[in-house]
């Protein structure tokens, strides 16, 4: 009878453990974003972002990069190179990951309405195996008129695929309004929803702040 009850408490202790990770979380994503133009179709952009997690070792993600955009006509080819910080979910270790990035993007004014989309290819080394990814993100804004600060509305959904297991393995919908806060500084606040098809956790619902200000010459 005892080696029962200590074969019992033994496998329920295990099955917790191997359940630290939950599989739904909710977070809060900021990024500050802060652009200056190097030329008329030119400019370079400084991005800080952290992600905190309610059920995860915090910061979740702490990471530092800089953009630069070249824009022509409907077109904006973009090359950013990341330095990110990532958390492990079940044990809290840090792995540090270095991202460059390359991207296209093509956008449509239809009056008041926007239409754009992103294709976006990125590496991420310090993992092992050092992954690549490709992801697309479809979005669309509305201008409000006359409505102050309250400046647009947006919605964007975004594919992830991961060339190392041949599959997609992401996808990000998002749905927020831009103010505008001054001439050079606006403020995104967006709902978003994440599922992935590994890793844990495989849902999460977030609340995002991104501040964007852009300096004067």
């Amino acid at each position: 009878m005892w080696r029962l009850f200590t074969a019992t408490c033994t496998t329920l202790y295990s099955a917790f453990a191997c359940a630290a990770a939950p599989s739904v979380d909710s977070q809060l994503w900021s990024e500050v974003d802060v652009t200056h133009a190097l030329a008329t179709d030119l400019s370079a952009t400084a991005i800080v972002t952290t992600r905190l997690g309610n059920a995860l070792p915090n910061p979740t993600l702490a990471a530092a990069g800089i953009q630069i955009d070249y824009r022509h006509g409907s077109w904006t080819v973009s090359g950013t190179g990341y330095y990110v910080c990532v958390r492990n979910t079940e044990t809290g270790a840090r792995t540090r990951v270095w991202l460059p990035a390359a991207a296209s993007a093509y956008k449509v004014d239809l009056g008041p309405l926007v239409i754009s989309d992103r294709n976006r290819v990125e590496q991420l080394e310090g993992i092992p195996g050092s992954p690549a990814r490709y992801r697309n993100r479809a979005s669309a804004y509305w201008h409000l008129e006359d409505r102050h600060a309250l400046a647009e509305f947006f919605i964007s959904n975004e594919l992830f695929y991961d060339f190392s297991r041949g599959r997609w393995s992401r996808n990000r919908t998002q749905a927020g309004l831009q103010f505008d806060l001054g001439t050079d500084t606006k403020l995104q606040v967006f709902y978003m929803r994440q599922n992935n098809t590994y890793g844990t956790p495989d849902r999460l619902t977030i609340l995002g702040l991104t501040l964007q200000l852009e300096l004067q010459t």
